[in-house]
């Protein structure tokens, strides 16, 4: 499973996981976002900044949850950052919550940041490479190994402070326990699968995660337990990690902001300004402490968003105020017994470079044929139209992901079929005054657009049922009208746009339906009266038939009355 996959049904093609993703990770295809692992950090941005929570990081609670269904040893290493995230007077309280969820253990993973920030300084001062550049962030160790691989000589060789916790714990309690990490960071997910360091973490926890599993479990820091405070180390400065400058502190490394030797970068944007200055040689510096988050791991993807950053930081502060201890000589006991290296690997991606051909041919498919008409407006979520077209002939983008392009299409194709269909279509503004007319509207009033435009409705024709519509805020269906023109029979329709409160004329011509209609009518009324005609006649024929027959019925009764008298007379006449 991906570090970060897509949801399909909740993705809406806005772009603007493409427009915030740092290193353009972001593929469309067929309308949906996709994050491509190679070219991924991992800084999580897109899974802030999606607005319908279609970014979805993958979830090892399960995973976690198994390991205590199944009686292991799990012990929790929970990130420096956590007293921003947590409401916990002190590191205990959060211990407990911890192991009231079956964790058998907890500790800060400050820990094995003091460890980290004791070699560092070390590697600062007999580098033979300049600058030196932290590597407790796994995003800009990514971004090194993938977008600046020259720069891979620069990296400190050492691990982060959660892989250096994870070895101490084992260290301490046996190979055979499992470590959690727990914090605001995505990138952390995808550094515990990391080859160099891979089987140092059994899993990693967000504390997004972790706030889920309290929230169900219902598990609170009720009671401070006695054996967390005894059987877990405490550090003395490395508390300040999560803040700008917190490594160096810690390292005990002499500068400030405004030194010269020593450069603090947080947040990616910055991070990678500085990166390609490097590469071009324009950094003096000799220590560089990289964050990509802004404000530090205070400012993490999966940091509870609720406070500000300043009120987070104060939050921190406040903590370690109160929790302040003296230095703990236990952790420098176990310096030289945990190994801190680490190597890294080149990891630049497979990216195809168009040519100025290629581009100039993908940017003339969507309207752009000349310098003028590119935009540059950064809707589709790059910078600048060539930008995209470059990521369109590598199948990261899609053509039709050009606003501008597609709603001028869009226009152009509404109007195109405004323009040509047979109904007449009058937009009136609620002054009653003519806002649109389409070319049939034109030909069934008999003006010219331009002379029509912005003039009262009933200069051209009977305003009373649009008045009514735009008063009353409802549409009317169809009637029949007989004007413009007297020979012209239309059946109007009249539609309210409540946002725009303006109304809609339709008007079909049925004059033709119409004279249809009629001479229908006239041939059935003819029909109808031939056919009386007929039916008429008809009676008299047979009326006068009749009448014949009566008569010769009645002759031929007198003849046979006669004949019958003459046979009874034996043929005399009575």
């Amino acid at each position: 499973m991906q570090v970060i996959s897509v949801s399909r049904a909740n993705c809406k093609n806005c772009y603007r996981c493409v427009r915030h993703c740092p290193v353009k990770a972001v593929k469309i295809s067929g309308g949906q976002a996709e994050v491509v692992e190679d070219l991924c950090v991992f800084c999580g941005r897109c899974v802030i900044e999606c607005p319908q929570n279609a970014k979805k990081v993958k979830s090892e609670l399960e995973i976690v949850k198994d390991f205590i269904k199944s009686k292991e040893r799990v012990i929790a290493s929970i990130a420096p950052s956590y007293p921003a995230a947590f409401d916990v007077k002190s590191p205990y309280e959060m211990y407990t919550m911890l192991k009231n969820l079956g964790f058998c253990g907890a500790e800060e993973t400050a820990v094995g940041a003091e460890l980290v920030s004791s070699e560092f300084r070390k590697v600062a001062e007999t580098s033979d490479v300049y600058p030196v550049i932290t590597t407790a962030c796994p995003v800009v160790k990514n971004l090194v190994e993938k977008y600046h691989p020259a720069l891979m000589k620069n990296l400190a060789p050492l691990v982060s402070p959660m892989v250096a916790h994870a070895r101490f714990l084992k260290k301490r309690f046996g190979k055979d326990v499992k470590v959690v990490f727990i914090g605001p960071c995505v990138a952390k997910k995808a550094e515990a699968r990391d080859c160099s360091v891979s089987g140092d973490m059994d899993a990693v926890l967000t504390f997004q995660e972790l706030k889920e599993w309290l929230s169900e479990e219902n598990k609170a820091s009720t009671l401070v337990d006695v054996y967390a405070k005894e059987s877990t180390l405490e550090p003395f400065e490395a508390r300040n990690y999560p803040l700008p400058g917190g490594l160096l502190k810690t390292s005990h490394i002499k500068g400030d902001f405004l030194s010269e030797e020593v450069l603090v970068a947080d947040g990616i944007e910055e991070c990678k300004e500085l990166l390609d200055a490097i590469e071009k040689g324009k950094v003096n510096a000799k220590i560089l402490e990289m964050m990509a988050c802004s404000g530090g791991c205070l400012g993490g993807p999966m940091m509870p968003r609720e406070n500000s950053l300043y009120e987070r930081r104060a939050k921190l502060l406040s903590f370690i105020r109160e929790n302040r201890r003296v230095e703990n000589s236990k952790i420098r006991d176990y310096l030289f017994e945990i190994d801190l290296g680490r190597t890294f690997e080149r990891k630049v991606p497979n990216i195809a470079e168009p040519t100025e051909e290629d581009i100039k041919k993908i940017l003339y498919k969507i309207g752009k044929t000349s310098p003028e008409k590119e935009l540059n407006c950064g809707a589709c979520g790059y910078s600048s139209c060539r930008e995209k077209a470059a990521a369109v002939f590598r199948g990261m983008a899609e053509v039709d992901m050009c606003i501008p392009y597609m709603r001028s299409r869009a226009e152009s194709l509404a109007n195109l079929i405004i323009d040509n269909t047979p109904n007449a279509v009058i937009l009136v503004d609620k002054d009653l005054k003519v806002r649109e007319i389409n070319r049939a509207g034109e030909r069934m009033l008999g003006v010219e657009k331009e002379e029509v435009l912005g003039r009262p409705l009933s200069d051209f024709m009977d305003d009373g049922d649009v008045g009514w519509v735009l008063v009353n805020k409802s549409s009317l269906s169809s009637k029949k009208e007989n004007y413009p023109r007297d020979f012209m029979t239309v059946l109007e329709s009249i539609l309210y746009i409540e946002d725009a409160q303006l109304a809609l004329v339709i008007m079909q011509d049925i004059s033709e339906q119409e004279r249809q209609r009629k001479e229908l009518e006239r041939v059935r009324e003819e029909t109808v009266k031939k056919a009386q005609e007929v039916i008429n006649k008809q009676m008299r024929v047979a009326q006068e038939i009749a009448g014949l027959l009566g008569e010769t019925t009645a002759e031929s009764k007198v003849l046979l009355l006669r004949l019958i008298e003459l046979v009874k007379s034996g043929g005399k006449e009575p």
